[in-house]
């Protein structure tokens, strides 16, 4: 399109990338073969992959506000206009039968499960990109230059329109936009990249989104995966396919899948609410955990160069009445002042008997906080795990491991983690005044409110684990030793007997489970509540309680499973982002309830939210909550729950002049 001209980094402001610039094309372990069409040296009945197939998988977002920021949540500010494109080299040719994953890192983290297409299912385009770093070779800056090039993007966006059987304006005539606080469909010249002169025309942002793709050839001499580290690690996870090296399913590729493919390309900063995770070192394989939530995955931002642009306008009051910058709540890995458990995974190349166990010790900054001999059969691995306390303030902490005691022990996935521990304190709802100090009129309800949608979080409901035992079985067997008696004169059996029996190994599975209720109601200083059967309605203005009961199950030992911990509560005037409030745990240990804290704006020092007074009336007022830091051997345990009231009027309905005596 002639009016847009290759520039390089048209993504202003931030890059948003880091890996390690070291053109690593394979782990010492890996089975990897060659770029040149030929197996190589990829050993025969194992998985491997070359060095010249790679491609990336390119996504783009479009703002749908003028005022959508990095900081802004992606959930609701953004929205994808069509399927992933895959950019490939001329290089090479696909093989065969290759399998790819149709969705993206982003609706992965929302909870989606893998979709697998073939080739004809997806738009692949050919052209010419950088290698992807270390796994094949590439140099990370020109990776950067090349999505940062709006050459780029004005490819990816004419596949994208080509695919779905229309044009650039058709990707975006039937979006709704929010350009200088109106709402509606807007020209699409106002909306698409478009330069004119040196001004781009775009009065909204855009963002791409790549993911380094690597092609793996399985042993099995069929199965071809064109998938990103996401999908590796999400592969691995379900059980699907072991990139690793024990087992007789073993594909002896995860120095790729799960060390040199996620490290290749990572975050730097979190933006729009999704944590940066930084690259391991050299060989060092993430976990399948780590990799989903930050490995493997690059973005470019385009800020919106229109005129007039305005700061958010909801919640409706000004700073100086508490509200301050509104920021997606980033969870972290653990939170302040919690038992947690953190675990790595243990595999050996021979048995490991109780005669001479593996010791593992596990540490956090260097403390040393459990140690565990286990024994493993051949070929086996588990899980090992240490409970601990988080401390009281924020930062990031490392986790490692190490093993002593048996040579045929090592990790499986790395021995390393740094993680972030963070206080949900910072996120508190400001005073929820009725009415405007300065005019002393009543709250209105913010300019294009609209009641937005519920968030869509994947619930993680159970877990199972297990640990390996071993007992000595027990097979007494008779040695004959015929001597001649010299003084019996016959031959006599002097022989013993002798236990050849050896270890036997049992393994010995756990499991947990989480399961939740919710209730909200009007707060019992509400004069004009009403219940309808089992749903309330009241007016807008008051408070609301929430009450969540916990039940937990749990067959292990008790050391093995924390209670829940948290529980955070998430609003509509708030689109759900925003602002939470958490609950504390009133009553119950592993099995528990738990009542919103003590709103310090509130009169009675009660535990409520106010509800804001400008709500729509006739609508239902719903509230999401999450209950997480429930903690076991195989992650945590989580669980999304909402209930609603009926608006009907608000606060003031309820007020009367009369004549003062």
């Amino acid at each position: 399109m002639n009016r847009i001209k290759r520039i390089i980094a048209l993504f202003l402001i931030l890059i948003l990338f880091l890996s390690i610039p070291i053109p690593i094309l394979a782990d010492g372990d890996d089975n990897a073969g060659t770029g040149d069409g030929s197996t190589g040296d990829a050993i025969k009945g194992k998985g491997f992959y070359r060095s010249g197939e790679w491609m990336y998988k390119v996504s783009i977002y479009v703002g749908l506000k003028d005022t959508a920021e990095t900081d802004s949540s992606f959930y609701y500010n953004y929205t994808n206009i069509g399927e992933p494109v895959f950019i490939k080299p001329s290089s090479f040719s696909l093989p065969t039968g290759t399998i790819f994953g149709k969705n993206n890192k982003v609706d992965y983290l929302r909870g989606s499960e893998m979709k697998y297409a073939y080739a004809n299912a997806v738009k692949i385009i050919t052209d010419n990109p950088p290698p992807v770093p270390i796994t094949h070779g590439g140099n990370l800056q020109q990776v950067k230059n090349y999505f940062g090039d709006t050459y780029t993007l004005e490819m990816v966006l004419n596949a994208i329109a080509h695919h779905k059987g229309t044009s650039w304006e058709g990707l975006v005539s039937n979006i709704d936009f929010t350009i200088e606080g109106e709402k509606g469909k807007q020209n699409p010249k106002d909306i698409l990249p478009i330069k004119e002169g040196d001004k781009y025309t775009n009065k909204v942002p855009w963002v791409i989104i790549y993911e380094p793709v690597a092609i793996a050839h399985l042993k099995d001499g069929k199965t071809k995966l064109a998938f990103t580290p996401t999908e590796y690690a999400i592969s691995q996870r379900d059980g699907l396919f072991n990139f690793f090296y024990n087992g007789d399913d073993a594909q002896h590729i995860a120095g790729m899948t799960h060390a040199n493919l996620p490290n290749s390309i990572v975050l730097e900063m979190d933006w729009f609410g999704y944590t940066a995770y930084p690259p391991t070192r050299s060989k060092e394989k993430w976990s399948n955990e780590r990799i989903i939530k930050g490995g493997g995955w690059g973005m470019r931002f385009l800020r919106a160069n229109g005129t007039n642009t305005q700061e958010p306008i909801i919640p409706p009051v000004d700073d100086e009445n508490g509200i301050g910058e509104l920021r997606n709540l980033n969870i972290g890995d653990y939170r302040v002042d919690t038992d947690v458990i953190t675990s790595f995974t243990v595999g050996t190349t021979e048995r490991i008997t109780p005669d001479k166990p593996a010791t593992v010790t596990i540490y956090v900054d260097g403390r040393a906080i459990s140690s565990t001999d286990i024994v493993l059969p051949d070929g086996g691995s588990q899980l090992v795990w240490a409970k601990w306390h988080t401390p009281s303030k924020p930062q990031t902490m490392n986790v490692s491991a190490s093993i002593s005691g048996n040579s045929n022990a090592y990790f499986i996935g790395g021995n390393n983690k740094y993680v972030k521990v963070v206080d949900l304190n910072e996120n508190i709802p400001p005073d929820p005044v009725a009415k405007d100090p300065k005019t002393g009129k009543p709250i209105q309800m913010p300019r294009g409110f609209r009641i937005p949608r519920l968030p869509q979080k994947a619930n993680n409901t159970t877990a199972s684990w297990g640990e390996w035992s071993a007992f000595w079985k027990a097979n007494w067997v008779w040695h004959e030793d015929w001597r001649w008696n010299s003084r019996l004169e016959k031959w006599v059996d002097y022989g013993e007997w002798i236990d050849e029996g050896d270890w036997e190994y049992f393994w010995n599975q756990y499991s947990a489970s989480l399961s939740a209720t919710y209730k909200i109601k009007p707060d019992e200083k509400v004069p004009t509540a009403k219940e309808y059967y089992d749903t309330w309605e009241m007016k807008s203005g008051y408070g609301l309680n929430i009450e969540v009961s916990t039940n937990v199950f749990y067959n292990s030992s008790s050391s093995d499973v924390t209670g829940v911990q948290n529980v955070i509560n998430y609003f509509p005037e708030f689109n759900y982002n925003a602002y939470c409030r958490l609950s504390e745990k009133i009553s119950g240990g592993t099995n528990a309830k738990f009542q919103l804290k003590k709103n310090k704006y509130s009169p009675y020092n009660q535990r409520v939210h106010f509800t804001p007074l400008w709500y729509p009336d006739e609508e239902r007022y719903t509230i999401y909550s999450e209950v997480i830091d429930l903690w076991t051997p195989a992650g945590m345990l989580s669980v999304g729950l909402d209930d609603y009231i009926n608006i009907k009027g608000n606060l003031f309905d309820d007020w009367r002049i009369v004549p003062r005596k």
